[in-house]
């Protein structure tokens, strides 16, 4: 069973959030995409400033160099991003388009591996569905900007709620697959049980007839 992208149930519920507070975002903002810009620099600046105090903090594991490279470099884009938003505004709705569509493309394939043991989840592989058309029609740019921002937002709250139920319904199906692994090993246990000690260290032969 296929689990990528949802071995952590922590990050999988972050990044569904987050997919649902932007979407919000830009649904309801009127300058959305500058908002959800500035909303990605400041998430990057915080990651820098995290990552930094994580290096100085385990130095003396020699972690401090490699956490410092990243911290800079998520702190230089997160500035970067935040006083020049609009450099990176008119691009933003596409590259929403392409994260749907290969995160979605990950939920698919994800989805169809636990349908043999949870059943097949049509609300589920409806959401995933529409959310991959999404995010080819947002790679394709076909409406006015405030239009293309608007079926964004929809798009990230509707990725957002799939992969929350895509889960929800990974951690089943991991549990369902447990139960059925456990179940085969004490039919095996079982089948050994049933050898009578007399014949317990006889082996199988095969004879040839001549």
């Amino acid at each position: 069973m296929i689990t990528f992208g949802y071995n952590s149930k922590f990050s999988s519920i972050l990044r569904s959030l987050s997919a649902i507070a932007i979407g919000l975002v830009m649904v309801v903002s009127n300058n959305a995409t500058v908002t959800v810009v500035r909303i990605i620099a400041a998430f990057l600046f915080a990651a820098g400033v995290v990552s930094f105090i994580y290096g100085f903090v385990n130095r003396k594991n020699g972690a401090m160099a490699l956490m410092s490279v990243n911290a800079a470099v998520d702190i230089v884009i997160g500035l970067l991003l935040y006083l020049f938003p609009t450099a990176v505004a008119g691009v933003i709705v596409t590259l929403i388009g392409v994260a749907v569509l290969i995160f979605g493309i990950i939920q698919l394939i994800v989805l169809t591996g636990t349908m043999s043991l949870v059943g097949m989840g049509g609300f589920s592989l409806i959401l995933c569905i529409f959310a991959l058309i999404g995010g080819i029609t947002l790679l394709f740019n076909p409406f006015s900007e405030r239009v293309m921002s608007l079926l964004a937002g929809i798009l990230l709250i509707v990725y957002g709620v799939s992969d929350l139920i895509s889960m929800f319904r990974v951690i089943k199906a991991r549990e369902a697959y447990e139960i059925k692994f456990k179940d085969g090993q004490d039919h095996s246990d079982n089948d050994d049980d049933d050898v009578p000690p007399s014949l317990a260290g006889v082996k199988d032969v095969e004879y040839h007839k001549e």
